[in-house]
């Protein structure tokens, strides 16, 4: 066996382009899988952490449905059920003064730390908090009671450039507040996740956040029991919630986000275990002398078989080695993008660092050593079944063309068909669509080599008669080695269609975004409290309907509800009758939902609509502080705000149930032809010392399509790796056909045949395979293009969207294929030009 090894040893030493075109298809996947895995890790640790400093040792949450928890009501149930470990807490974001930080404001009750968060009580030198007396300088008295003063910790100290003594100015809701700093607190005593956190006394947090008597809510430390106890005494209102079900709620919001991320780097690895698979195709088609030179020595296949999938595992530790380092810098370019998105969509999160998890690279080694393995096993299978005279031969012992290509047609059919089946009648979960489309896609691969055959056969005899001699060599050449090139053409077709999918979908997402909220602001100005949260002061409507110019308001109040499956929200709406043109309804006609609307029905977004299979005329129990009520659904409408579903009802039902006059925002339309004069006067009006935000419906459509190109931003690795691929896919096959046609080239070169017109047909045949995976990756990725619009996008965040093709990325995808195969067509060429002829008659003559 170890002259075995040395054998190959040279042989990777004589050829080793060969080697690095297998690590490099099986690293590339690698690293996008290991950096995805690592942002999405780190966003999840980070926010894990952030709780855990947040929350500390609770194990139950007193909330209000309103959102803020009466300091008044926490006070009386604080005697009432001698709550011990209760610590109310206020929390919001608010940005430094001078410069664009956001950073987390905590307002806690010093005194009542020790017991729920023991960081805090220890930093301030309480009691009971386990402080050694001087950390954080016994800052508890300084703090105590005052509303003019915080603590950071050393990291944000540092940052900001301000230290103990100095005034730090926080902006939140449209003014600014002046704290004194009276302690920084080591990085060793505070948490990780804890870096952003300012940290103050409640008095001191209600003046920043503007919220006076109020908080966010108070942490227990309590038992099942003595939970379930209080919630039975709690007036209408209240709720005790477990702290791990409300995490593990909102933790859920990003789940499908991340579930997409993860299938598009599982993508990119089933891509590279097809560049695997050609390339140690093409190595043992090199080593097809070799081969049956040690058959011939008594080499059994068992034996041989043993040493190249040893050889295959090592190539795949390494290609793992080499897709884990390049994952962890790409997760370092990445981590920004993907957290900008979770800010965006879903919760606020700080990722300092990248989180490196022993889970992810465990992973990635195995998907290596896997992904090598299969790609292996086909054409290890291939090369030991030739009998060695055949191998010693190296000519004439392959199927022919057409046979070996049709060979893959009916179980692609076959495998196409069940998939479909199951996306069918299959439960309509996220996991199944994924494995099915997967199904898909590889059965569509097994399609790309009979579509190329059957397409040359067509050139052949439709164009052939017409054609030079060379020309008809340079089809019937390609025709004639699909049977080595076949797998490289699919696994282009897919790094293309790849590309169109993604770009076809997210095309038809902007689209759809742009057309929707350019339908949904019917408004000419909107304004409404920075916080999102806050009601505008009242009496502005009044206010503002007295401005000359206003034709009419629409008033809204959005409020975050727990329904029984999952957050949502409620939004209460009151607009003119000219309003409900502002909605797309994709179930119901615009007459019958205004009518029911006035009538107190319920207008349900699709995400909601999806996530409950609810229909027109079905009923639906809507969260109310005095319990669930019944109501009928007027009509379903599309909405891109929420993934997890909005229920819409009038202002005056919403005053009913919930006994909230507040509004979070008003929408102001202006009279024909004064939208600019309306603006001034308004501006005016509010002034900014109301902690009022105002902006046109077009500054908000602009914003919206920001926030969604950094949603997308991410798929920019996409076209990268697709351009990579797509020269390491071509190269591999053009190098295996050259090979394996090395005699009809040489016998060429002795007839004749000038170096320069054999590198040019060596250029054109990378051209053509280029043009035939573009041409054959398009309906491939219309396809699934439509299966992620209609089938991903509809089960991970239940809204729908037209198909549109973006024909210009399409020809761009296009012309990479013929780019990437003429680039991938330079070295064949090269070698084809530069071949010794005398050499090389003698060795095919063997």
């Amino acid at each position: 066996m170890g002259r075995l090894w040395r054998s190959l040893f040279n042989a990777h030493r004589q050829h080793p382009s060969q080697a690095l075109l297998v690590l490099a298809g099986l690293a590339l996947s690698i690293a996008v899988v290991v950096a995805i895995d690592l942002t999405i890790a780190s966003a999840r640790s980070a926010f894990e952490l952030s709780r855990q400093a947040l929350g500390g040792q609770a194990s139950h949450q007193l909330l209000a449905e309103g959102g803020f928890v009466a300091e008044s009501d926490y006070a009386r149930l604080k005697l009432a059920h001698d709550l011990r470990q209760a610590a109310p807490v206020l929390e919001g974001s608010a940005v430094v003064a001078d410069g664009e930080r956001r950073v987390q404001v905590l307002g806690v009750d010093p005194v009542a730390e020790a017991g729920v968060r023991p960081w805090v009580g220890q930093a301030l030198g309480a009691p009971g908090g386990g402080a050694d007396g001087d950390a954080g300088g016994g800052a508890l008295p300084r703090l105590l009671g005052r509303a003019d003063v915080a603590m950071l910790p050393e990291a944000l100290a540092i940052a900001l450039g301000v230290g103990e003594g100095d005034v730090l100015t926080l902006r939140s809701g449209g003014k600014s507040t002046r704290l004194e700093v009276v302690a920084v607190l080591p990085a060793g005593r505070t948490p990780q996740g804890a870096e952003d956190l300012v940290l103050m006394d409640i008095p001191a947090a209600q003046r920043v956040l503007g919220r006076p008597g109020q908080l966010s809510r108070v942490d227990l430390v309590v038992d099942d029991a003595g939970a379930a106890r209080l919630a039975a005494a709690l007036p209408v209102g209240l709720e005790v919630a477990a702290t791990l079900e409300r995490d593990a709620a909102l933790g859920a919001i990003s789940a499908a986000f991340e579930t997409n991320l993860r299938a598009l780097s599982l993508l990119a690895l089933l891509v590279g275990v097809f560049l695997v698979f050609q390339t140690l195709g093409f190595m043992a088609l090199r080593r097809r002398g070799l081969i049956g030179l040690w058959r011939a020595m008594g080499v059994s296949r068992g034996e041989l078989a043993r040493l190249f999938l040893a050889e295959a595992l090592l190539l795949g530790l390494v290609a793992g080695l080499m897709g884990m380092a390049l994952g962890v810098l790409i997760a370092g370019q990445l981590l920004e993008t993907v957290t900008r998105t979770y800010n965006d969509l879903y919760y606020r999160v700080a990722v300092g660092q990248l989180a490196l998890s022993p889970g992810v690279f465990l992973k990635a080694g195995l998907l290596a050593l896997g992904g090598a393995l299969v790609g292996a096993a086909w054409p290890l299978r291939d090369a030991l079944a030739v009998p060695p005279l055949a191998n010693l031969r190296r000519a004439g012992q392959a199927l022919s063309t057409a046979r070996r290509v049709r060979r893959g047609l009916w179980p692609a059919l076959g495998l196409m068909l069940v998939a479909a089946l199951v996306l069918w009648l299959a439960p309509p979960t996220l996991g199944v669509a994924f494995v099915a489309i997967f199904a898909m896609l590889m059965a569509a691969l097994g399609l790309v080599p009979a579509l190329a055959l059957g397409l040359l056969v067509f050139a052949e005899r439709v164009l052939g008669p017409r054609l030079p001699v060379l020309g008809r060599l340079l089809i019937s050449g390609t025709r004639l080695g699909l049977d080595r090139t076949g797998i490289a053409l699919a696994a282009l077709a897919l790094a293309i269609a790849t590309l169109i999918g993604m770009s076809t979908m997210i095309h038809s997402f902007r689209e759809g975004v742009s057309d929707w909220i350019s339908l949904s602001l019917q408004a000419d100005l909107y304004l409404s409290h920075p916080s999102g949260e806050d009601g505008l002061p009242s009496g502005l409507p009044e206010r503002l309907l007295a401005i000359d110019g206003v034709e009419a308001l629409t008033l809204n109040r959005r409020r975050s509800v727990m329904a029984e499956d999952g957050p949502m929200a409620v939004l209460a709406v009151d607009m003119p009758a000219r309003g409900i043109d502002g909605y797309d309804f994709v179930e119901g006609s615009p007459e019958a939902a205004w009518a029911g609307f006035q009538a107190g029905e319920l207008l349900v977004s699709e995400p909601l609509a999806t996530r409950l299979g609810l229909a027109v005329g079905d009923r639906f129990a809507l969260p109310t502080p005095g319990g669930p009520v019944s109501r009928r659904v007027a009509a379903v409408y599309r909405d891109y705000t929420s993934s997890q579903g909005v229920a819409t009802l009038s202002r005056a039902q919403y005053l009913q149930l919930y006994d909230d006059p507040r509004i979070n925002a008003i929408g102001v339309y202006a009279e024909a032809g004064r939208a600019e004069a309306l603006a001034v006067a308004v501006r005016a009006e509010v002034g900014s010392g109301e902690g009022v935000s105002l902006v046109t419906a077009e500054a908000i459509r602009e914003e919206t399509l920001r926030v969604f190109q950094r949603t997308f931003a991410v798929t920019d690795l996409l076209r990268l790796l697709a351009g990579v691929i797509a020269v390491v896919a071509v190269l591999g096959a053009l190098l295996a056909l050259q090979l394996e046609r090395l005699r009809e080239v040489v016998l060429m070169r002795a007839i004749g045949v000038g170096a320069a017109a054999l590198a040019r047909l060596q250029l054109w045949q990378a051209m053509l395979l280029g043009a035939l995976a573009g041409v054959l990756a398009i309906p491939l990725g219309v396809m699934l293009a439509a299966l992620l619009i209609r089938v991903i996008n509809r089960r991970s965040f239940g809204w729908s969207m037209p198909l549109e093709l973006p024909l210009g990325q399409i020809a761009f995808a296009v012309g990479l294929a013929l780019a990437a195969s003429l680039v991938a067509g330079l070295l064949p060429a090269r070698r084809a030009a530069r071949m010794p002829l005398a050499p090389t008659l003698r060795e095919q003559a063997l």
